[in-house]
C-alpha cells in the first residue's frame, strides 16, 4: 500500500514540475536610470513550420534588423513594428534583454522567440547558437533608445557579454 502512495505521490509532483516549466512570463524591473527593463522568456520553441514573426500583431514587422544595426538610427511610424534577429545560446545561460530609454515611445511586444540551428541533417543542432527574435512597436511620436544586453538574467553586477544599442525616431 506504501508503495502505491510513494509511487502516485512521486507522479503527481512530477506533473507539478512538468506544468510548471511550461508556464512563461515577460519579467518588467527599473534600472537604477529610471529606464524599464524587460526580460524576455524563452521557453516558447517553434518548430520549423511555425512563423517566428510578428509575435503578437499577426502581421510582419515594418523593419527587421540584425546585429549589424548597432549604432544606428532607424525610423518608424506609430504603430509599426520592428524586428531584431540576434545569434544567442541559451543553453549557457544567456539571453537577450531589452531595455528602452522611453517605453512611451517603443516598447517591446511579446516575449523573444527562440530559433535553434539544423544540423546538415536537418536535426536541431544540440548546444549551438541559434537566433532570437526581439518584437518592438512605436507606440507614441518621440526618440528612444534601445539598448539589448547579451547577459545571463541572474547575473546582477556582472556586465554583460555583447551590448547593442539602436536609437529609434517614431513619427
Amino acid at each position: 500500500m506504501n508503495k502505491k502512495i510513494t509511487l502516485i505521490l512521486s507522479i503527481i509532483i512530477l506533473m507539478l514540475s512538468l506544468a510548471g516549466c511550461s508556464a512563461g512570463s515577460t519579467q518588467t524591473e527599473s534600472s537604477s536610470k529610471g529606464e524599464s527593463q524587460l526580460a524576455p522568456t524563452t521557453d516558447a520553441y517553434p518548430t520549423n513550420n511555425q512563423q517566428l514573426l510578428p509575435i503578437i500583431s499577426g502581421k510582419e514587422p515594418s523593419l527587421t534588423l540584425d546585429a549589424s544595426a548597432d549604432g544606428t538610427t532607424q525610423q518608424l511610424k506609430v504603430g509599426e513594428e520592428m524586428a531584431i534577429t540576434l545569434e544567442s545560446n541559451p543553453s549557457t545561460g544567456y539571453g537577450w534583454f531589452a531595455r528602452s530609454s522611453n517605453p512611451d515611445v517603443i516598447a517591446q511586444s511579446g516575449d523573444s522567440q527562440y530559433q535553434e540551428p539544423q544540423s546538415s541533417t536537418g536535426t536541431p543542432a544540440l548546444g549551438a547558437a541559434g537566433t532570437e527574435t526581439l518584437s518592438f512597436l512605436a507606440i507614441s511620436s518621440g526618440t528612444a533608445t534601445l539598448t539589448l544586453d547579451y547577459k545571463r538574467g541572474w547575473e546582477t553586477n556582472v556586465a554583460p557579454e555583447k551590448t547593442i544599442t539602436i536609437t529609434v525616431e517614431v513619427k
